[in-house]
């Protein structure tokens, strides 16, 4: 039998876009709080998260129409089997994080902890631009998930593709969401893309407010995408049916040596089929357009 967090295309509401990683001036941003807003609200997001550095962004002096936003911060903490810092990314959070940014001495299982008692969810942030390892992440709890794309990390080094990350630590039974941010900096130099307005998660939800959103996230009623649309997702009995905007591969990713990739050599493909073989623990669901844009379902895990 099949189940996931909870199907967001079986779930009431509408779909809403939105991005939780976002940095401003206030940290290492290059663009003031209005201004990162203005260019999300022109891009027509629905909801954005300003996650800057060891600060709790005000926002109560903006007044966006139409984008709603979630209050957020990301911490530097602890210390990887590389000596690196763990990036740990809080939403919902009510009041600042209580630790000191580029603080060694706490562990990231104590920020995850701290954020959840401040009413917030924890995320992981760009496991793969952190040198972080499977070992490092483990035996972290509490947490939602890992960003499996993350826009800037990409754009700024080719590091912003997490997904053999959050892949092993399904298999080790982990059940953990996959989020695609922007990581949004607004650096300018030659040859480096813009790295706002291009990834995000669209969230079923019955309303624009805050509540609504952090539930749909919490439950898993979303998908991730930095381009292509997941327009249907079906499950009946041991059969999995995909349908998608154009794209070049539909993708059952799954434990070890299972799954299946359907990909048109030439044209497009909309719809795929899967159907378990045995010997699945999860699958979930990768569309890639084309131009190399992605969207990804989170996972469905299979019981029983």
């Amino acid at each position: 039998m099949l189940s996931l967090f909870g199907n967001p295309f079986e779930a009431e509401g509408r779909w809403l876009r939105g991005n939780l990683h976002t940095h401003t001036l206030n940290s290492d941003g290059e663009m003031s709080p209005g201004q990162i807003v203005k260019a999300y609200e022109e891009a027509g997001y629905d909801f954005l998260s300003i996650t800057d550095h060891g600060k709790l962004t005000g926002t109560d002096e903006l007044s966006p129409q139409g984008l709603l936003l979630i209050p957020g911060e990301e911490v530097c903490v602890g210390s990887s089997e590389s000596g690196r810092f763990f990036h740990v990314v809080g939403v919902g959070i009510r009041g600042e994080i209580p630790v000191k940014d580029l603080d060694r001495s706490v562990s990231p299982q104590r920020a995850i902890d701290l954020i959840r008692g401040l009413g917030g969810e924890a995320i992981v942030a760009h496991p793969y631009w952190s040198g972080l390892t499977q070992n490092d992440l483990v035996g972290l709890r509490g947490h939602l998930g890992l960003e499996v794309y993350n826009t800037t990390c990409e754009l700024a080094i080719g590091k912003g593709l997490s997904s053999v990350h959050w892949d092993g630590l399904l298999a080790k039974g982990l059940r953990l969401m996959g989020f695609a941010v922007d990581d949004a900096h607004s650096r300018e130099r030659p040859y480096l893309p813009r790295d706002s307005c291009r990834a995000c998660i669209s969230v079923r939800a019955e309303s624009t407010t805050e509540d609504c959103i952090m539930e749909g996230v919490r439950r898993g009623l979303f998908y991730s995408s930095n381009g292509p649309e997941i327009r249907n997702i079906e499950i009946e009995e041991d059969e999995i049916r995909v349908s998608s905007s154009p794209a070049r591969s539909i993708a059952f990713i799954s434990n070890e040596w299972l799954g299946q990739k359907n990909t048109a050599e030439t044209g497009t493909i909309e719809e795929a089929c899967y159907t378990l073989i045995g010997g699945e623990t999860y699958v979930r669901i990768e569309v890639t357009d084309r131009e190399g844009r992605t969207a990804w379902s989170n996972p469905f895990f299979i019981e029983g």
